[in-house]
């Protein structure tokens, strides 16, 4: 079981995905994040791309964002995160999407949407941070002022810019590394 950090669901437990599949973000790791990205929210839209159990997008849900569109293509992790959702009574098609698809076809779908804050936790073995990263900056789907926060194994490399989206800060936490972005000033 996972639990919520703070916020409105502080406390309140949610399952996880099966772990074969995702990798979830530990609690000690979450706090590090909204730590760095400021406890709480006014409001904002938020994007957890390769969202496993929905638990980053429903923490920041829980701590001030408007809305979260869930994205994942494994057929149990969307089966999780309508349970989760389901349990902590949020509304989906009002406070949560949640799309069952490829982030390529449904970042294609939505390059009109501004994103505030976008999570990005893809399988390591991938090169499907620098697909996504190049496709939200050539649509420009973040927003003026938003961050994108992505969870990578540590000995991967990180990449320091795409386009005019550039690394700002980063951050290794036990075998993971939290790298975060915004457009270049």
């Amino acid at each position: 079981m996972l639990r919520i950090i703070s916020g409105k669901y502080k406390g309140r437990k949610i399952l996880e995905a099966n772990p074969a599949f995702t990798r979830p973000t530990t609690d000690k790791n979450k706090e590090m994040v909204f730590n760095i990205l400021g406890q709480y929210f006014s409001e904002g839209i938020c994007l957890d791309l390769f969202a496993g159990s929905g638990a980053l997008g429903i923490e920041a849900l829980s701590r001030g964002m408007d809305s979260v569109s869930f994205v994942d293509s494994n057929n149990e992790a969307i089966r999780i995160i309508r349970h989760n959702l389901s349990e902590l009574h949020i509304g989906i098609g009002t406070e949560a999407w949640v799309y069952h698809q490829d982030y390529l076809l449904f970042l294609a779908e939505h390059r009109l949407q501004k994103y505030n804050l976008i999570f990005l936790d893809p399988p390591y073995a991938t090169n499907y941070i620098s697909q996504a990263i190049l496709t939200i900056a050539n649509y420009q789907m973040l927003s003026a002022d938003g961050v994108i926060v992505v969870e990578n194994d540590k000995l991967n490399e990180t990449v320091i810019n795409f386009n005019d989206i550039i690394l700002y800060r980063e951050v290794v936490a036990g075998n993971s590394k939290f790298a975060f972005y915004r457009w270049r000033e």
